[in-house]
């Protein structure tokens, strides 16, 4: 196999970093937004296959091989004991049935190896404590905390100890195990695994492969497993403390020699925790959550609660029709250090990268996850050895963006102003201020004695959202378009100064238009004074004053040739 076990669909990957913060060992590089899975820091727990919301995490797959291999030799398929939680009730039994219909000469359990390498892992004198049945575990160890591989019990898992079994019991075919667990494609490759197992699929892939030959469980009939030897308890294995209870390993909550834990948290907890780990006897750890009926090659809509209860009872129903013992095969691992290398990072590199997105006071590092990292400080040093990017920090992004609209504001040729929700000016920028010869002393002021807010009060009286007009004022032509901001009770008007600007026939038909409408407001006022002479004579004659004077601001200094 060439490139990544799992690998990123660019065209998919949209900048949330979901997988980064999810990833347990950070082997995630992203350059240009683009988060791409490091082979060489990846433990292949497919935790970011789950995670990701834009499935841009994928497994690599072999079933394009494994459909030409099932076509030109004799192959065995041996079916991880989480089956169950997948192909549950009825199908369970009709799943090989399907399988054969596939192509595959003979269909397993791979239980058997399962129950297996559980004997040799509890024989008396087994160097370690820690079960070595989950390979993501095995790579953890191996590239992260190597000083750990003293403490692993070193039995091959039960995925390889029984493509051994099949490939001596049936020596001219070929083994294909299928299962929920990415990690298995890298350990069907190392070294000391070669020749045991040809190819893994996942649950995925096998229901991908009967979807297009057409093959439906509902319609295959009922058949065994051509197992050759008891499973019983073995079944239990891919629930989280399986492996224990396959070993009749007491390890209820009064036992204080042994644990189970499941999950990457309660993992690297542990494996940090060296006191505990010399204390208890046996330990069985499972990246996944629930065990490995939560891999990341079973997609389907079961929770870990439904799969376990479909697990147990496909434990309590199947019998053991074979009791011959399994024949010896070589089970014994070898693990070897595979640590990443990093570069040193120096406390002035860490300091320049924070400095650069604007945390260098201890109190503006938040901590906040939003980049992936755990902390800051963390981020900083991924961004010093080239596996994350500044653009990352969300607060920095937030900052930065700030700074430009600011920026454009304070820059713009416009003037523009923010009204609060009783017509007060609250902010205006430079263009604003010059336009209409302002001191900052005017803040906090309302907008009438400054100029005409006819727009601001139809806005505030909900009349509208939007106004525009031309008006003028202290030898000033201005274009006023305004705006409410109802969420954040504020106004907003944005003006542009046209008193030298040449209008055209258009233009000045706006102004004509608002001229007759001030002069028709002036007519009808005139009107209804002289209805109500006594009544409103204060009131009338302070209007006619400002619409006249309106009217007279309109047209004061008009040029020729069209210019106002």
């Amino acid at each position: 196999m060439s490139g990544n076990i799992i690998f990123t669909v660019t065209a998919n990957c949209r900048d949330c970093y979901r997988c980064l913060r999810n990833c347990p060992v950070k082997a995630i590089r992203v350059s240009g937004g683009q988060a791409q899975i490091d082979d060489t820091l990846c433990i292949h727990c497919g935790t970011c296959v789950r995670e990701c919301p834009q499935n841009a995490k994928k497994i690599h797959s072999d079933l394009e091989a494994v459909k030409d291999l099932v076509k030109s030799r004799p192959v065995v398929a041996s079916i991880a004991p989480s089956f169950a939680a997948v192909y549950s009730g009825k199908m369970t039994n009709r799943l090989p049935s399907a399988l054969r219909q596939l192509g595959f000469k003979y269909v397993t359990e791979t239980a058997e190896g399962a129950k297996y390498i559980t004997e040799k892992s509890f024989e008396q004198g087994q160097r370690g404590n820690i079960c070595s049945a989950c390979p993501a575990v095995i790579n953890y160890i191996e590239k992260y905390q190597p000083e750990l591989m003293d403490y692993l019990i070193s039995v091959s898992t039960p995925m390889v100890a029984h493509g051994r079994l099949l490939k001596s019991r049936y020596p001219d075919c070929a083994v294909v195990f299928i299962g929920p667990c990415a990690a298995k494609i890298g350990e069907a490759q190392r070294p000391d695994n070669l020749g045991a197992v040809d190819y893994v699929l996942t649950f995925d892939e096998l229901d991908q492969w009967m979807g297009e030959d057409g093959i439906s469980l509902n319609y295959c009939p009922e058949s065994g497993f051509d197992n050759s030897s008891s499973i019983g308890d073995a079944r239990l294995f891919p629930l989280d403390g399986g492996m224990l209870a396959t070993g009749a390993i007491n390890s209820e909550l009064s036992s204080k020699d042994t644990l189970f834990i499941h999950g990457a948290n309660a993992v690297l907890d542990l494996f940090h925790d060296k006191k505990t780990l010399g204390v208890l006897k046996y330990i069985e750890a499972l990246f996944c959550t629930g065990g490995c009926i939560g891999g990341p090659g079973i997609t389907n809509n079961k929770s870990i609660f439904e799969r376990k209860r479909d697990v147990l009872s496909y434990w309590e129903n199947a019998g053991d029709t074979i009791v011959e013992d399994a024949e010896d095969i070589p089970h014994f691992a070898q693990y070897s250090t595979k640590t990443a290398n990093f570069d040193d990072v120096t406390q002035n590199q860490i300091n320049m990268v924070l400095a650069q997105t604007g945390k260098s006071d201890p109190a503006l590092q938040l901590n906040c996850n939003a980049c992936g990292y755990k902390t800051c400080i963390d981020c900083a040093v991924a961004i010093v050895r080239g596996i994350a990017e500044p653009e990352m920090c969300m607060p920095y992004m937030k900052r930065l963006a700030q700074q430009r609209t600011d920026r454009i504001i304070e820059t713009t040729p416009s003037g523009i102003v923010v009204l609060n929700s009783d017509l007060f000016m609250i902010h205006f920028n430079p263009a604003f201020q010059k336009m209409f010869k302002l001191s900052t002393g005017m803040l906090g002021r309302r907008i009438s004695v400054l100029l005409d807010a006819e727009g601001y009060e139809l806005m505030q009286s909900g009349v509208m959202d939007e106004f525009q007009s031309i008006k003028g004022t202290n030898g000033t032509r201005y274009h006023e378009v305004l705006y409410a901001l109802r969420e954040e009770n504020q106004y907003v008007g944005i003006y542009s100064d046209i008193s030298k600007l040449e209008m055209t026939e258009e233009q000045l038909g706006i102004v004509k238009e608002q001229t007759v409408y001030h002069a028709r407001e002036f007519l009808e006022h005139q009107i209804r004074f002289s209805q109500e002479m006594a009544h409103f004579l204060g009131q009338s004659t302070a209007k006619s004053e400002e619409i006249a004077r309106r009217l007279i601001s309109l047209y004061e200094q008009e040029g020729n040739g069209g210019h106002i």
